[in-house]
Order: C-alpha cells, then structure tokens, then sequence
C-alpha cells in the first residue's frame, strides 16, 4: 500500500504519491517528462514533449460539452529539491520518503514538492477519470520554473486553442492570484588570487534557519545565511586575521538559504580563543536581531586539522565579504496601491567557490518593471565597482492585472456557491507563468490557485490534505 491510499481524492493522493518517486529537482526532468507521456500514451491521448521536456496533453470534450471553448490547465514538473544537512541523500536518484497524520503531508528530511506537484497530480487525475466533466483541456506542464521559467521560455504553443488558463502554483487555498511579479536572475562573480597559507583550518558553519520561498516569505524577514556569513567573515578577518579557502551556502536563488559553510585557516600567532570570541560576539548580535523572526539560528565551528593551504589573498577576501554586505538584500519596496503586498525584492540565494571565483547568485523580483531594472542596474554597478564580471538571465515578464475577466468572475462566483463566502482576489511578489503565456497567446485570461501549502522551498515544506481535496474539488467545479 501507499503511505496515501486512504486520503481522498484516492486519484489526486495515488499520482501526487507516484510523483515523489521520481526524482524531479529542477535540472533533472527526463523521467518525470517521460512518466507524463507515458501517461497520455496508456491512455491514447494526444500530447507533445518539445527538446525543453515540456509536456502538453490534450484531452476531449466529455459528453455536453463539445461545443465549448477549451480550457488550458496548467503547472511545473520540477521542484526545489532540498534536504537537511545531516542526512545522507542523492534527490538527483533516490525517492522522497513521505509521510502523513491525515491533516498534512511532507517529506522526511526533504522538501515535498507540492510545489508543484499537486498541480500535476490534480491534472492527472482530472485525465483519469471517467467521471469528471470538463470542457475539451490542454495540459500544459512546463520545466525548471523553478530556476528561471526556461520551460515556459522555451515553449511552443502556438497550436493551443484556449483562451482561458488556470494555473495551479498557487500556495494559498481561497485566493485567486491575478497578477505577480516579473523578475530575473542577477549573477557577479568575484575574482580570485591565492597564495599559501600555514594555520589550523576550520569550518565555520550557520544552521537552523527557516528559509522560505524568496517570494512567498521574503515579507517575513527570515535569516540569510549567505549574507550573515558574508558580516561573520568581516568579524573574523579583522578580530582574528583569518584567511578564506571557500565559502558556499544555498541551494537555489529563489529559496532563502538556511546554512552556508567558510572553510578558513587561523594563523599560528592566534589562537583558538580568539576565534571562538569574534564568533560569538557575532552570534551574539545575529541571535538577538532575528530572537522572532527565526529564532533557531546557531553557529558551530568544527576544527579541520593543522597544515599549509591554498587560500585567498587578503584583497580577494575583503572582495568577497564586502561585496556580500555591500550589496542589497530583501525588501526594496513595499506596494502602496496593494497593502501588505512586496512590490520590490531581492534573494542572495546560493554563494559558490571555484578554481576562479567566489559567485554570487540572486532572484530580483518587481512587479513595476521600472524598479526591477534599475535594480538590476544598481548590482550591476556595484558588482563593477569591485572588478566583478556580472551577467543578468533568465529575465521574465510581471503578469499585470486583467480589468475584464470573464474566468475570474466565473471562478470567483463559483467559489462563493460552493463555500459560501467571497474568494479573495490577490497579486503576488512570487512569480507564476502567467506573464509569460499571456505573452505568447494573445487574449489569454488567467487566474492562479492552489491549496495550503507551508515552508515551500524547505525542508519543512507541508501540503495540507483537507485543503488540497477542497481545491480539487473546487477546480472540477469551476470546469463543470
């Protein structure tokens, strides 16, 4: 048996479960890409898989409703594929372990994946059933959103004859997203010399953040340890004169992150003490700054070993710390037009060290394209300014409020018939696809849903069950 055969819908739970068995971590599509043609195949419907691994499934009419307009049904087969520090896992080939107490699910040790696959398991189930009514649907499943929307870049969908979308990579059940952000991948690159360096080397180490979606959460102001690892090493450095081997922290560029590791030498002529002062004397300060907004933030520092190593020169080091501090992070600007609604952001979410260069990598997200570019402007000059090669990707349109929209009054009715109260009419700092097929189709009408979902992009990630058949159970209502 399943760990979900006894939550309904069983179809949902039985697709959504056969998903976290397929490894699908942004950047590791074939199988998952492969399973959903399978799908369509066994089941003799029509689809296309373009180079990109984009799926899209067509299915008929059922009976009455021939005549109708199609409707596209559409969400992301890759998932910020994270895990905690101390468990010993490859998510590029072992399966996910999950687990339920019948309110929730997630994944032990992991993230989940309801982010986004509930959207696919929903589409599936839709597609298996012989029971559900719907209009004549195009399934489109694109790749990596997660890292930059290349799938929804890349698409062809130029043979879709809808003019009415529903996305599913919404977090919140009840609310109907009518407009996000647009954003873009901002890259710097800090240049390396090295010289030799005799000290006892050690790691230090920050843990137990909360991270988050860095579109979702940015708003809670939780803990980065990339950028609290850029302040511990200016301590170090001129507490402790210490020298940096490698720093790295992150896992992706839209996901908070929740630890970062510096590998660094102490000279012979400081002792451990010191060290282990300006440590805590930087805890000290980052403990008490983020006491509630993530309060199980800790430092520990693991000795390595004496030796002579390859570290960084003093003018490559300062480079580094200082760019991390030097540049922006978090909240830009809030919305005054929408209360309570980030309208510029940015996420230093993975740092890397290699032969060459210490990288930085950010998601800048805006929804007034104006400020989002001249954010973009403003790291490029002080990427600049420190010698840095910089390059901006994977740029992505806001999806802009639709005035007249004949899907949002259909679904937001339909909403207040089945659960007795409004729907709630939002935007999000997140960013969906929808700008982007609003780009390629012309006239497209779009609204984004989905059910509760918690610490997406964590390992705390969590679905909610009850929320996520109420959803289900919502959408098959808005297609009848």
């Amino acid at each position: 048996m399943g760990v979900l055969d006894n939550l309904e819908p069983k179809g949902v739970f039985h697709f959504f479960e056969e998903i976290t068995q397929i490894p699908h971590g942004s950047g590791n599509l074939q199988a998952i890409s492969d399973y959903l043609v399978n799908f369509a195949k066994d089941r003799g419907l029509k689809y296309i898989q373009d180079e990109a691994l984009n799926v899209i499934i067509f299915a008929p009419a059922t009976a009455g409703y021939e005549d109708r307009e199609p409707v596209i049904l559409q969400g992301h087969m890759d998932m910020v594929a994270v895990h905690d520090d101390d468990l010993d896992i490859d998510m590029t080939r072992e399966p996910l372990k999950i687990a339920t107490d019948g309110e929730k699910i997630w994944a032990k040790g992991t993230s989940l994946g309801g982010d986004d696959g509930i959207a696919v398991a929903y589409c599936l189930a839709i597609l298996d059933s012989d029971s559900i009514p719907h209009p004549p649907l195009e399934i489109v499943i694109t790749t990596n959103e997660e890292t930059g929307m290349d799938g929804a870049f890349a698409i062809d969908l130029s043979m879709l004859r809808g003019k009415q979308l529903i996305n599913l990579d919404s977090e919140t059940e009840g609310v109907l997203l009518t407009s996000c952000a647009g954003g873009a991948r901002f890259a710097t690159h800090v240049a390396l010399s090295r010289v030799h360096r005799s000290g006892t080397a050690y790691d230090v180490e920050i843990k137990g953040l909360l991270g988050g979606h860095s579109g979702v959460e940015i708003i809670k102001e939780h803990g980065n340890a990339n950028l609290i690892m850029g302040r511990i090493l200016a301590d170090l450095y001129s507490k402790a004169d210490i020298s940096l081997v490698s720093i790295s922290g992150g896992v992706a560029d839209n996901a908070i992150p929740r630890s970062a590791v510096a590998t660094v030498i102490l000279p012979d002529e400081k002792s451990e003490e010191e060290l282990k002062a300006a440590l805590d004397c930087v805890y000290t300060e980052v403990k008490n700054e983020l006491a509630v907004k993530d309060p199980d933030v800790r430092f520990e520092l693991t000795k390595k070993g004496r030796g002579t190593f390859d570290c960084m020169d003093a003018k490559s080091m300062k480079n580094v710390y200082r760019l991390i501090l030097a540049l922006p992070n978090g909240i830009q600007a809030m919305s005054i037009s929408v209360p309570g609604l980030v309208e510029t952001s940015l996420n230093l979410g993975v740092i890397s060290t290699d032969d060459k260069a210490v990288n930085l990598e950010y998601s800048v997200r805006s929804s007034v394209e104006s400020a989002k570019n001249n954010l973009l402007h403003r790291l490029t000059i002080i990427s600049r300014a420190f010698g840095c090669e910089c390059e901006i990707t994977a740029p992505y349109p806001g999806w802009p409020f639709k005035v007249n929209s004949k899907l949002r009054e259909h679904m937001a009715a339909v909403y207040k018939e089945m659960f007795g109260k409004e729907a709630r009419i939002e935007a999000l700092h997140a960013g969906v696809e929808c700008g982007l097929f609003s780009e390629k189709i012309s006239g497209l009408d779009c609204i984004s849903i989905g059910p509760d979902m918690e610490g997406v992009h964590t390992t705390a990630e969590k679905l909610g069950v009850e929320s996520s058949k109420r959803t289900f159970e919502y959408l098959c209502a808005v297609l009848k």
